[in-house]
């Protein structure tokens, strides 16, 4: 049995590295979730080109089908991967490509967010913000 937890470590490491393939950003960005045929107003807690980890979301289930809507009009197809309380991760059914709007829109919200050395949130929810520009 001296197997046992060099097997139960991998087994472990194997399923985190398939939960976090990409790289995560922590932002703070208001978006509306839309799932049959209702929406609400959610913060997007973080971020990567695979998907979104959502923080007040509620009446959605793993395996959902939603759309993440950012107040830019930016609108994102995910599958629900996981749901803890208020909280939810989200799976893009397409991965984000590197010069994606929207992925522009976030990658300048997590550079502006407090905390990252500025002097505060910038309005990237305006729909005439321009991503990667003030």
């Amino acid at each position: 049995m001296a197997d046992a937890p060099t097997k139960l470590l991998s087994a472990h490491s194997e399923r985190t590295s398939l939960r976090r393939r990409d790289e995560r950003h922590a932002t703070r960005v208001v978006a509306l979730v839309h799932c049959r045929g209702r929406f609400q107003t959610v913060h997007i807690v973080d971020f990567s080109v695979g998907g979104l980890q959502l923080q007040g979301c509620f009446g959605v289930s793993v395996g959902d089908t939603v759309v993440v809507e950012l107040l830019s009009a930016h609108r994102l197809q995910a599958r629900v991967a996981w749901s803890m309380g208020s909280r939810l991760g989200v799976r893009f059914l397409q991965p984000m490509q590197a010069d994606d709007p929207a992925l522009l829109v976030l990658q300048h919200a997590a550079r502006h967010a407090p905390g990252a050395g500025n002097q505060g949130p910038a309005d990237i929810n305006s729909p005439g913000a321009k991503p990667g520009g003030r």
